[in-house]
């Protein structure tokens, strides 16, 4: 190689790393703190999509502080209304930037990751499910679909969104660091996430938890076989933190009879203590942003605290 020609490659490749990873600052007098977009960012393994990136308004760019990472699914619903799909919002910044003044959770950046219309295949956790018939007879192998996209979703997010994250802010990298949550079946493929990936996530928050609604044509054995996943890849409680809660009202009884079942799983893998997992229930609609963010501060000092 002319090493005379190197200066100038290096240079080119940073300006290409750069225009991959643009960044436009979203300016909203609703929003606390900052806001940045990565548009359309792009994956090899699944399709592109929007990114955002909140910083706390105390955010130190020059390495002096270094911050835990959230990320949170259906990202564009997180922050402001004007592109929420629903019209509402969860009010992630405010609640993150009151709790952190008062020092009641660690300094923390959220990665908001937007959903696309592969949403349902991208957050169904591609559960193995064996079981046996009515006759206990035979043994039956059951995949959930064949086109789902959950372990190429995780991919993006721990060998290609992470990394970048990491590269570009300035974050505490290591497992104790980084955590994830989401609503209904975004916080499912959370609980994927962690037993996926236990060696880069610290702790998840499911909210308003929903089990796949294509289960509730099948039987309640089947349902549960889906579940008895999680019995065998639960990590170490010592180590990581799970975060639960379930519409209780009589419309969601299905999603109910789930989650403890669910629940049992995690008692019997030693989730015990309260540092560790934390499962409740609410008696309003909690399919809504409107409602999720009355309580949002619970799941977030929940996982968060220092």
């Amino acid at each position: 190689m002319n090493f005379q020609i190197l200066p100038i490659l290096i240079v080119v490749l940073n300006l290409l790393s750069n225009c991959l990873w643009a960044q436009t600052e979203i300016k909203d007098p609703q929003i606390t703190g900052s806001l940045w977009r990565y548009e359309k960012l792009q994956s090899a393994f699944v399709g592109s999509r929007n990114v955002d990136v909140w910083l706390p308004s105390d955010y130190q760019s020059n390495g002096s502080v270094k911050y835990a990472v959230l990320y949170v699914h259906d990202g564009q619903n997180l922050f402001y209304p004007g592109v929420s799909f629903s019209g509402a919002e969860w009010g992630l910044d405010e609640v993150m930037d009151s709790l952190s003044r008062v020092g009641l959770i660690r300094k923390t950046i959220v990665v908001g990751i937007w959903n696309t219309p592969k949403r349902l295949l991208e957050y169904t956790p591609e559960n193995k499910v064996l079981f046996k018939d009515s006759t206990k007879v035979n043994q039956v192998k059951w995949d959930l679909k064949p086109m789902a996209l959950s372990n190429a979703y995780l991919q993006f997010i721990f060998e290609e969104l992470k990394p970048m994250i990491d590269s570009q802010y300035a974050t505490k990298a290591d497992m104790k660091s980084t955590f994830m949550m989401g609503a209904n079946l975004g916080g499912l493929i959370s609980l994927s996430a962690l037993c996926k990936y236990p060696d880069q996530l610290k702790g998840i928050a499911g909210i308003a938890m929903q089990w796949p609604s294509i289960f509730q044509e099948k039987n309640e054995a089947e349902v549960q076989a889906y579940i008895d996943y999680y019995l065998h890849y639960l990590p170490n409680p010592a180590l990581h933190k799970i975060y639960f809660d379930v519409d209780g009202s009589a419309r969601n009884a299905w999603n109910m009879r789930q989650q403890s079942y669910m629940d049992e799983h995690c008692f019997a893998n030693a989730y015990h203590s309260t540092k560790s997992f934390l499962s409740l229930v609410f008696a309003d609609n909690l399919k809504q942003e409107s409602e999720w963010r009355k309580r949002l501060a619970i799941p977030i000092l929940f996982i968060l605290k220092p």
